[in-house]
């Protein structure tokens, strides 16, 4: 990784190897895209057919803690654009994820071994992109392409001039997202560190610039109340990589990973040996049922302190902070991270010369392949394996689109005036078990009541009923009102009467039940 003989020469990537990254996320998108409506969003449909674009922009939507006016105006745009809907949307934030990691594509060295590095994360470790399903997922997409923009910063000459340019590229992100403010802070230290030539005047003036202009947007868009860290943050980033982790086959796939990245950390029979440790070490991980990402991350810091890469190293530091920041346990704050490890670790020349089969043509039959093979799980056709795989996103999606058409239905039904109420809560994942969805509702009550009353004209009244997913047992017993079937969800229930005590959540395997 260093930038002299072990750095690969800056050749253009061929058009199909430097689309080969997107094989992994064109196959998901392609299964599940477009969702229904899903979490906050039901919230957010409310305000953003009912606003116009000027106050929706600076209008505190659920679950933003900051505004966001850059982001909140582009849902608006798409979901107005899309016939108030909102697969618009979600269609931007595919086009976001896969700009960014074509974009990244045409910058790294070993293009080919960072298109194999891509096909995993995005293959089987497709998780964090969960936000690419959501409207207010919008946020994410602009603070990836940021970040990408940072990496391909990083291998250009950086000079006072580039640090004003990415105070004023961040100060834009931030409207989308404020994340973009560590990061631009993060670039600027690793850059002073790795280049002596900015630590000039002009280069002390252009740090202090940004760091001004960081301090000035941080003051302006996180309120006071919420600048300091939250809830329980180890146990969030903790969750971020565990629910990243869905199932042993993307931990074997972070080990694999692991590995990669310890190849450039040695020469000669020492590589073998740092492999050796790094797949050791992964291994000893799953076997306690740890997140094996981590690891795969300390390895790429190992490299970038091998090499002097401090700013990639900074970079790298700042994202794996970016879960604590709101330890939710969400996936989808793990993606930052593990997007600049991919760069990392496509740095090898040794490793990209073992891959000078992967040529145009092969990528091409890889990428359409990805496609086809999309479409075929889409229609529901059975493909061994794939299938299986597929089944949770599918799941996901019906449950999504199964809602909106209880609520079509609940409307035109005598109980059109009566409340909903979900039969089980759901919850952040540092707080439920969020890889058993099996009777999880696609939103919070708070969010279905002020879909609802918007969609009939006026607040509830009358007896509440309840809804169940998924072939849940609570609505058994109860008298069925309607029922919505589902070919991988299950059916969804709405029934009065509900033969259990109260709503709950799933236990959680991270959190230890009260009174342990």
């Amino acid at each position: 990784m260093s930038r002299g003989p072990a750095m690969l020469p800056d050749t253009p990537p061929g058009f199909f190897v430097s689309l080969l990254p997107l094989a992994g996320f064109l196959l998901w998108f392609v299964v599940g895209l477009p969702w229904g409506p899903h979490n906050e969003a039901f919230d957010w449909i409310v305000r953003l057919d009912t606003l116009s674009l000027f106050r929706a922009a600076f209008a505190q939507l659920p679950s933003v803690i900051t505004p966001r006016p850059l982001g909140v105006a582009l849902a608006w745009l798409t979901y107005r654009l899309g016939g108030h809907d909102t697969a618009a949307t979600q269609f931007l934030n595919a086009g976001f994820a896969l700009l960014a990691w074509w974009w990244l594509a045409r910058a790294v060295p070993a293009r080919r071994l960072f298109a194999l590095v891509a096909l995993v994360v995005g293959g089987i470790g497709f998780a964090g992109y969960i936000w690419v399903f959501h409207v207010h997922g919008i946020f994410y997409g602009p603070l990836l392409l940021f970040v990408a923009w940072l990496v391909r910063r990083d291998r250009e000459a950086i000079r006072a001039g580039t640090l004003a340019t990415v105070a004023a590229v961040a100060a834009l992100t931030a409207l989308a997202h404020p994340f973009a403010l560590p990061l631009a802070v993060a670039f600027a230290a690793g850059a002073m560190l790795e280049h002596r030539p900015l630590r000039s005047a002009a280069g002390w003036r252009a740090a202090g610039l940004l760091v001004a202009v960081v301090a000035v947007l941080y003051v302006v868009l996180v309120p006071a109340a919420k600048r300091g860290l939250s809830g329980d943050p180890l146990l969030g980033w903790r969750v971020s990589f565990a629910t990243t982790e869905v199932n042993r086959v993307v931990s074997l796939g972070a080990i694999a990973l692991a590995g990669l990245a310890a190849h450039g950390l040695a020469t000669g029979p020492r590589r073998v040996l740092a492999v050796a440790g790094a797949v050791a070490a992964g291994a000893a991980l799953l076997a306690i049922h740890g997140p094996v990402l981590p690891l795969w991350l300390a390895l790429c810091a190992l490299v970038c302190v091998r090499h002097g890469r401090w700013t990639l190293l900074a970079l790298l530091a700042a994202s794996a902070l970016i879960p604590l920041a709101n330890p939710t346990g969400s996936p989808t704050y793990a993606v930052f991270v593990l997007f600049v490890a991919a760069a990392v670790t496509a740095q090898d020349r040794d490793l990209e010369a073992g891959l000078r089969f992967l040529r145009e043509p092969v990528a091409a039959v890889v990428l359409a392949g990805s496609v086809g093979l999309g479409l075929v799980l889409r229609a529901g056709v059975n493909v061994p394996v794939a299938s299986r795989a597929a089944r949770p996103l599918l799941a996901e999606r019906e449950r999504s689109l199964q809602m909106p058409e209880i609520a079509r239905r609940l409307l035109r039904s005598p109980e059109r005036a009566s409340p909903l109420r979900f039969a089980r809560g759901s919850g952040n994942p540092v707080d439920v078990d969020a890889t058993d969805r099996r009777y999880r509702p696609p939103t919070e009550d708070r969010h279905l009541a002020t879909w609802l009353d918007h969609l009939r004209g006026g607040p509830a009244t009358g007896e509440t009923l309840f809804v169940a997913f998924g072939d849940d047992p609570r609505a058994a017993g109860g008298q069925v009102v309607l029922s919505v079937h589902g070919r991988y969800a299950g059916d969804a229930t709405v029934f009065r009467r509900p033969s259990f005590a109260s709503a709950d959540t799933i236990a959680h395997p991270f959190r230890p039940e009260p009174g342990r």
